[in-house]
């Protein structure tokens, strides 16, 4: 797409930990991530700008809401699972969407305005469940929600689309949500929803493993969060932690493959290779966790873990 270049223009004095995966959006910017998402939706449906207002609305809360500008609600504290990665997340789903509807426009299978507003809506909200209340005293970091955040992002949703006059989307987001978490596993029984929620767990995976600094990332920030969220290891029997950052880094090409057998392509049906039709020949993404994986391998074999020193800022 023309914007995409266009965009890369804009975004070239910005250093390259703050860009995506095609280094022409800035995803620690939720404006410049808007801007990028509006360019993409007005490009499937020319003319919207209306039905893209309250997309735009919704970038504008997410923005506060991180920030600890929303009233009743604590700043986002979980470094990981943060407002780069929602953005990050937020434009891979949009341009996965895009990929979906390019091969599909027109035909029954397409997905549609109002499926399309709702991805981009579960992408945006998809860890708001992380954050906390001001008035929560038993809980002291919002990494200790990381077990049941999904079903707290859709009790959120549940209150907060009717603010924005979208009742009727309260029933699919709930369920929808449930794709990018592993609290349940749903299967929405409308095989276009069903399609939307694998696009949207999808890019929740490719777009933080894809990530430059996912490794580093990981060791610093990831791995104290699953600490607090008492969250098990994955090849731990008896369910204990991991037992250091070293410890996870030792097994992430593993949980890299593992789950790009068992979620992204069992589970999700592989709707990753619509990120190919997007960007038009190249998967950014899934080259970026290739990329990631090997690094990581060769680091670990070599005993130079030392040189994951890269600015996650």
């Amino acid at each position: 797409m023309s914007e995409q270049l266009q965009a890369k223009e804009s975004v070239k004095h910005l250093p390259w930990q703050k860009l995506d995966i095609s280094l022409s959006v800035c995803i620690t910017d939720a404006s410049s991530v808007c801007d990028a998402v509006r360019d993409i939706f007005l490009y499937r449906f020319p003319g919207q700008e209306n039905e893209f207002a309250v997309i735009e609305k919704m970038f504008e809360d997410i923005d506060q809401i991180y920030h600890g500008r929303l009233p009743g609600y604590c700043a986002c504290d979980t470094d990981y699972h943060d407002l780069r990665h929602i953005l990050d997340v937020t434009l891979a789903a949009t341009r996965l969407y895009e990929g979906y509807e390019k091969v599909h426009a027109g035909t029954d299978k397409a997905l549609g305005l109002v499926r399309i507003q709702q991805g981009i809506t579960g992408a945006l909200f998809h860890d708001i469940g992380y954050i906390r209340h001001r008035n929560d005293s038993k809980h002291k970091h919002g990494a200790e929600y990381t077990k049941t955040h999904v079903a707290r992002g859709t009790r959120f949703l549940a209150s907060y689309l009717p603010t924005l006059d979208k009742q009727a989307w309260v029933a699919n987001m709930k369920q929808l949500l449930h794709y990018t978490g592993y609290e349940k596993q749903v299967i929405m029984k409308d095989a276009l929803d069903h399609t939307l929620g694998c696009l949207l767990g999808t890019a929740d995976l490719i777009a933080q493993m894809s990530d430059r600094v996912y490794l580093e990332r990981c060791r610093d920030f990831l791995y104290q969060e699953f600490k607090i969220g008492e969250v098990a290891a994955p090849a731990s029997d008896s369910g204990q932690p991991f037992e250091s950052p070293l410890d996870m880094l030792n097994q992430t090409p593993d949980f890299i493959r593992l789950t790009k057998e068992k979620r992204l392509d069992d589970l999700f049906g592989s709707v990753y290779r619509y990120a190919e039709d997007f960007f038009g020949g190249d998967n950014l993404y899934m080259q970026g966790i290739e990329k990631n994986c090997h690094f990581l391998e060769k680091l670990l074999e070599e005993r130079e873990l030392h040189q994951l020193n890269r600015d996650t800022n």
